[in-house]
């Protein structure tokens, strides 16, 4: 897949924030939003800015937001970890496999299964906060996510996961820090009653490291409520 550079990538000083160009260049992307800056805008904004429209489509794997409420222009196969009542219900649209967060089993396997083919190939979603908060044991969570970090590393593809940092335990949000190539890291902050986005870049793979820096004004994912 031929991505494109994010809009974001030169706001220090003009020096690229991504060595290596663009976010598929790399295995494990984890972007951490807080406060006021909306999930499902973020990742529209990585679809738009960091993805775009041009070779194969991402798999979204998706959590609290759901398939309808992220417009893409991009046909393909969705998970949706999500909480259902009873048995699992099916979605309206057959592009979409509706899933339990407890079920890792079957987690793993829409993963492993969207990980297969040619090129390279991206995993989106913000799946993530249904899994924590479904799974009652740490220990549970971290052989899951060790298993999905190898699995990007081992078939050299690249997992793009978006989580609400602010309504996790902090020791489930560094965990999943710890196996980032890469962290994008999103706040709101109060300017004077002018509500702003700032942006830092934990960049491990390349060792760069930015301030919290100010986010364009046109490309601000903000929300008034939770996203």
């Amino acid at each position: 897949m031929a991505a494109r550079k994010l809009s974001f990538t030169r706001l220090d000083q003009g020096k690229p924030l991504l060595n290596r160009g663009t976010l598929d260049q790399y295995r494990i992307v984890v972007v951490c939003v807080r406060g006021n800056v909306s999930v499902k805008e973020t990742m529209s904004l990585i679809l738009k800015e960091a993805i775009g429209p041009e070779g194969s489509s991402p798999t979204l794997v998706l959590g609290p937001t759901a398939p309808e409420d992220l417009s893409t222009e991009w046909t393909g196969k969705v998970g949706w970890i999500t909480f259902v009542d009873g048995t699992s219900i099916a979605h309206p649209s057959t592009d979409v496999e509706i899933i339990s967060p407890d079920n890792l089993l079957e987690i793993n396997l829409f993963i492993e299964k969207a990980a297969q083919g040619e090129g390279s190939q991206i995993i989106l979603g913000d799946f993530l906060d249904n899994i924590i908060k479904s799974i009652g044991s740490p220990e549970s969570f971290y052989s899951f996510f060790c298993q999905l970090a190898s699995r990007m590393r081992l078939r050299k593809r690249t997992a793009i996961l978006v989580i609400k940092e602010d309504i996790h335990e902090k020791s489930m949000v560094e965990m999943v820090k710890r196996f980032a190539d890469i962290v994008l890291e999103f706040r709101d902050q109060d300017n004077e009653g002018a509500l702003t986005v700032e942006m830092r870049t934990l960049n491990f793979a390349d060792n760069i490291y930015t301030r919290w820096l100010p986010f364009p004004q046109a490309l601000r994912p903000l929300c008034t409520n939770y996203t």
